[in-house]
């Protein structure tokens, strides 16, 4: 195997570890998000119970955390050069969501205090930068 078949291994392996991380944590955080998302649209935070949200804040501060690291390995990630633009756009994509994703974590207060706006704000921000990583990662497996 040469360098540059090695490298595109390489890089193959950091999308796939990446769209699998997000997936696990989407799996983990989606039923919690639920929870919270209802209960905004009902306006019944107030009827949550205190160690579920607890939980749930906690839930949300580590996905964001695991958010974070996988975002730093992407970064670090070297792209075949023909696929350099491409990364560069998905590094940028997934920064976006991990930020929106902190905002929506920080939305979510102690003693059961939402930020309303702020969380409406974050989802709509996730939902727009996990559009365009998911195209873009459609782009990159049409271009591998």
């Amino acid at each position: 195997m040469n360098a540059a078949q090695k490298r595109a291994m390489q890089y193959g392996n950091l999308i796939n570890n990446t769209v699998n991380t997000i997936q696990e944590e989407q799996d983990k955080l989606n039923p919690e998000f639920e929870k919270i998302r209802g209960a905004l649209d009902r306006s019944k935070v107030d009827q949550l119970d205190s160690v579920e949200y607890t939980r749930i804040q906690k839930n949300f501060t580590d996905g964001t955390k695991k958010y974070q690291e996988t975002l730093a390995k992407l970064e670090k990630g070297k792209a075949p050069a023909r696929l350099m633009g491409t990364h560069i756009t998905l590094v940028s994509a997934f920064r976006k969501y991990v930020e929106a994703c902190a905002e929506m974590t920080e939305s979510i207060g102690d003693d059961k205090n939402i930020d309303r706006h702020k969380f409406d704000e974050s989802e709509k921000g996730q939902d727009e930068a996990m559009d365009k990583f998911s195209k873009l990662i459609q782009k990159l497996t049409n271009l591998a």
